[in-house]
């Protein structure tokens, strides 16, 4: 099969009947063959607005093509990001045009004139009129420009072949025919005056210079080029013109380096800067200093340079240091190509346009590194849409129009690592301390290239190199060598292109010592001044000392600096900020996100009880900056979005001694992170604030740690929290607080086995309660009474109990603590036996937990289906619950850290479909956190289990020594075992291990 497109689009195999929307996409199809067209850009030339279901429509157009040219699908390939058509043994004109086009070039350069023409001559003939000249719209327009150009070009080297072979009424013919097209093309009436002279035709030749120069001076203000001069001088002297000289193809490009980790976005620009229609015209790519723009700017050009056969010119404007003059550029790159530079005193306009009109014609590639600003480059880019330019820049040269812009990225951690590494195989501990060393580097090009030079000079070994990077004050040292110095790199952008604010807010970014940040921080260090924040961020992001992440879970746009530039800030921070001016700013930032943690604290739902000191004091409420709504609307995203941001100004509170304002803004996130499940986060930020001064954010700090630790298990520090808490309370004076931490104290005790003790504190927490008329504190010290008292054996009062206070907590209305507490009168009613009300009262705990996405709650939920349904023996629906629960871990998995309810679970379930060996391991996993942390009550059902298990495998010796020691301990709890109320799937017989 044959395509045409210099001329109507055509298939000349057979006629194919194409709709107008087929015939531009096949249109696009071949001008691009054998490389992938995007998706997205044959969409949007399509469609000039595309409807929603483009991208369908297009399947369909592409698979209507399929079937009319090729139904084997061979033809039109597709891609991941869009289509491509393999040409392979089809043909096209577009095709035979360039490759003849390209032997005739080579063919006039080597002076083989007569095969040039034939050539020559031969890819012009196949041109039918003017490329896709049945297509219409923007995109056939530029591609018809561009393909008019290549086509002006060949009738251009043909011209000089027939010159040079003396046929000047073929010049004159071609000639003539290229200039109906585009009048003033300067190098077709070059040939056709020495055409016109060389054939004795000098006064026609004369008056045909005369005439263009004045249309040029009269509609363009410019004189005729140089070549055209040189002629006209030549004619008026009456000797023969110079032959046509080969043009000057500049090849100015420095040497290559090898790169490493840059095959994705090399592979994708040299796909565009190789692709005929439509050109990018420039090419910029940004990135922060030391990113390896330069490196990438040189490989790439190389790489794509053979495919602009008129040169390639390379400039370094310096703009970090010492901007250069863009007509000192414009100067040289004249001389480059061949063209004799104007005058000094000649005007800016003039040497302008003398540069225009030599790359006018020309398929010339420009490489412009490190640009200050668009007026710097915009003079130097070339005006030919058969041209391109790559340029690199600091800055996003917002202002360029008909730009692809890339930010380079970072190197990735393997190709960073293989870059210290330097061909030497490294594992074990020293792979470690290489990807320690890359992430110190922040995986920046020019700090990896630093560190591999100090490590290939012998010097230093890689432990020492990491040493030394993480020590924050120094490792910046670390990072130079020779005149390559990452400091000096950084401060490039920082002196010589930042405000005073600009700098200002840097500095206060790198203080307070947050990773990343929203928009509204910039205003908030900068003295509440928004606008000022504003722009000066918006400097900071053009320069990529400070690099935008997008926008967060709640919508707001977030700013991060790069370690290294973090580090050159916080330096900047201690030389040239005030002590005090730092601590005010840390303390203004901590305070704006404690006020807006403040607001989406109490619009969160999560239920926790307040914080209440004597006299009604609180949590503070801080500081929340100004229309700044986000917290307010949209608590749980802002949480999720901030909490990173949290985490880190309260480390930084924490290191300057300022616990108190620490601790309230960790409190005002604690119940956002009781609801996400992050314990270890919660846990670790608790024990920073502990110490605080300010005795009622101390109790609550006291009373989340206490939470902490029964959730993580660790049973054995309970006691100990409470008491603290207790003392605090009694301290403060205040009533409702000291019964809160009996309650607790009373909690720790059950948990422990030592019921009597825990029931005197349940006691004295609801005569304290009691006596201050705080129903609320009743009911609640009751109700865990009634919790101590269904787990050891008394199920029915227990629930009753229970049952109070989950009366009390409904009052208050849905809440996280109402779906607790009614999972544990689930677990209550269970144990009376009555499972349909167990049932319902966890589709309600269920209901309350989904929109919070409260992943404890549902996870308890899911484990009290599953052992409701062991006690109903349906073991299939226990495990199918089991499986289902959130973050359920197989007992298989490795490295799990399942709850201690699913490990009996799922060894009851195991030990029920009788395999008993497999139950075992589980079990003693269980016993073992539950005899480190002394929780007896627990102990003594793994102790029960496990008796079980070892007689049901045969092993009477192992059962009867865990039989004795259940024995003591139920003796010492003052329980029996039908206390323990297990299920009957357990199949434990007392009497027959006993006898045994």
């Amino acid at each position: 099969m044959h395509f045409r497109v210099l001329g109507p689009v055509e298939v000349v195999a057979e006629p194919v009947a194409l709709g107008g929307r087929e015939r531009l996409v096949l249109s696009m199809l071949l001008i691009n063959a054998d490389r992938v067209t995007p998706s997205d850009r044959l969409i949007d030339t399509v469609w000039s607005r595309p409807p929603r279901s483009a991208r369908q429509q297009l399947h369909n157009l592409i698979a209507r093509l399929r079937r009319k040219l090729d139904p084997a699908g061979a033809l039109i390939v597709t891609r991941p990001l869009g289509y491509q058509l393999a040409l392979t043994d089809h043909g096209l004109d577009l095709h035979e045009f360039r490759l003849s086009v390209l032997r005739g070039r080579e063919q006039l350069q080597s002076e083989q004139y007569d095969d040039a023409r034939i050539e020559l001559g031969t890819a012009l003939s196949l041109w039918r009129g003017d490329a896709l000249a049945d297509l219409s719209g923007d995109w056939a327009a530029a591609t018809r420009e561009s393909l008019h150009r290549e086509r002006l070009a060949a009738g251009e080297a043909l011209a000089q072949a027939q010159l040079a072979t003396h046929d000047h009424a073929g010049v004159l013919e071609t000639v003539q025919s290229l200039l109906a097209a585009d009048p003033l093309h300067e190098g077709l009436h070059n040939l056709r005056l020495r055409a016109l002279a060389r054939g004795g035709r000098r006064t026609e030749a004369l008056s045909a210079y005369q005439d263009l120069r004045r249309r040029l001076v009269d509609e363009f203000g410019v004189e005729p080029g140089p070549d055209l001069q040189e002629t006209h001088s030549s004619l008026l002297r009456d000797v023969d013109p110079p032959s046509a000289a080969p043009r000057h193809v500049p090849r100015q490009l420095p040497r290559p380096i090898s790169l490493a980790g840059r095959d994705e976005i090399l592979g994708r620009l040299t796909d565009v800067l190789r692709t005929p229609e439509p050109r990018p015209g420039t090419v910029l790519l940004v990135g922060a200093g030391g990113i390896g723009k330069t490196s990438l700017a040189v490989v790439l050009a190389d790489r794509v340079q053979d495919g602009y056969p008129d040169g390639t010119l390379y400039a370094e404007l310096d703009g970090t240091r010492d901007p250069r003059d863009p007509d000192e550029i414009v100067d040289r790159f004249l001389r480059a190509l061949g063209v004799t530079a104007p005058p000094a005193h000649a005007r800016r306009e003039e040497r302008l346009a003398l540069y225009r009109s030599a790359i006018a014609n020309r398929r010339v590639l420009v490489v412009l590194d490190d640009a200050l600003d668009e007026r710097q480059v915009r003079d130097l880019l070339p005006p030919s849409p058969r041209s391109a330019a790559i340029v690199t820049s600091r800055h996003r040269l917002a202002g360029l129009d008909d730009v692809l812009r890339r930010n380079v990225p970072t190197l990735s951690t393997e190709v960073a690592v293989e870059l210290l590494q330097a061909g030497r195989d490294v594992a074990g501990p020293a792979a470690g301390l290489a990807r320690s060393a890359v992430q110190l580097c922040g995986h920046l090009p020019l700090a990896l290239m630093v560190v591999a030079a100090r490590l290939a000079s012998g010097v230093v070994d890689l432990s020492e190199v990491v040493d030394h990077l993480n020590e924050e004050h120094i490792r910046l040292d670390a990072l130079a060598i020779g005149d390559v110095d990452v400091r000096a790199s950084i401060a490039l952008s920082y002196d010589g292109h930042l405000s005073g604010p600009a700098q200002r807010l840097l500095r206060r970014v790198a203080a307070v010592s947050v990773t990343t940040w929203p928009a509204w921080f910039a205003g908030v260090v900068l003295e509440d001044d928004v606008l000022l924040g504003s722009r000066a961020l918006d400097e900071l992001v053009d320069v990529h000392l400070v690099e935008p992440c997008g926008r967060d879970a709640a919508g707001q746009l977030r700013f991060t600096l790069h370690p290294l530039v973090a580090a050159f800030a916080g330096e900047r921070a201690v030389r040239e900020e005030d002590e005090s001016a730092v601590a005010r700013c840390r303390r203004t930032a901590a305070m704006a996100w404690l006020g807006l943690a403040a607001q989406a604290d109490e619009g969160f739902g999560h239920g926790l009880s307040p914080v209440i000191g004597p006299d009604g004091a609180t949590i503070p409420a801080g500081l929340p900056p100004c229309r700044v709504s986000v917290a307010a609307e949209q608590p749980a995203a802002w949480f999720d979005a901030e909490i990173a941001s949290i985490r880190d100004v309260v480390h930084a509170l924490q290191r300057a001694g300022e616990l108190d304002l620490a601790a309230a803004l960790t409190l005002r996130s604690d119940g956002y992170l009781v609801v996400r499940g992050e314990t270890h986060v919660r846990t670790a930020l608790l024990r920073r604030v502990v110490d605080c001064s300010d005795l009622v954010l101390r109790w609550g700090v006291l009373r989340s740690l206490f939470h902490t630790a029964a959730e993580a298990g660790r049973f054995s520090e309970l006691a100990d929290l409470a008491q603290s808490q207790l003392a605090v309370a009694r301290k403060l004076d205040a009533g409702s607080m000291e019964q809160s931490a009996l309650v607790q104290l009373g909690c720790a005790l059950r948990e422990l086995g030592r019921f009597e003790e825990a029931t005197a504190r349940f006691e004295e927490a609801t005569s304290l309660a009691m006596a201050g008329q705080n129903t609320k504190m009743v009911a609640l010290a009751r109700g865990h009474l009634g919790l101590m008292l269904a787990r050891t054996g008394h199920p029915v009062r227990g629930a009753a109990l229970v049952a109070e206070n989950l009366q009390a907590e409904r009052v208050h209305g849905p809440s996280r603590r109402l779906s607790i507490w009614l999972t544990t009168y689930a677990n209550c009613l269970a144990l009376t036996g009555d499972l349909a009300a167990a049932e319902r009262a966890l589709d309600e705990a269920e209901q309350l937990a989904n929109p919070l996405e409260d992943r404890n709650v549902l996870l308890d939920v899911a484990q009290t289906r599953a052992a409701i349904a062991l006690r109903a023996d349906d073991i299939d629906r226990a495990e199918r619950l089991l499986d289902d629960s959130p973050a359920s871990v197989s007992p298989s998995t490795r490295d799990s850290e399942p709850t201690d309810a699913e490990l009996r679970l799922r060894a009851d379930i195991l030990f029920a479909r009788g395999r008993a060996a497999e139950a075992a391991p589980l079990l003693e996993r269980a016993l073992l956190r539950h005899r480190r942390e002394g929780v007896r009550l627990e102990l003594a059902h793994d102790l029960v289990r496990l008796a079980a298990v070892h007689a049901a495998l045969g092993e009477q010796d192992r059962a009867g020594q865990q039989h004795s020691e259940l024995v003591v301990l139920l003796r010492d709890l003052g329980i029996g075992v039908d206390d323990l109320q297990l299920p009957s799937v357990v199949g434990y017989d007392l009497l027959e291990i006993s006898s045994e």
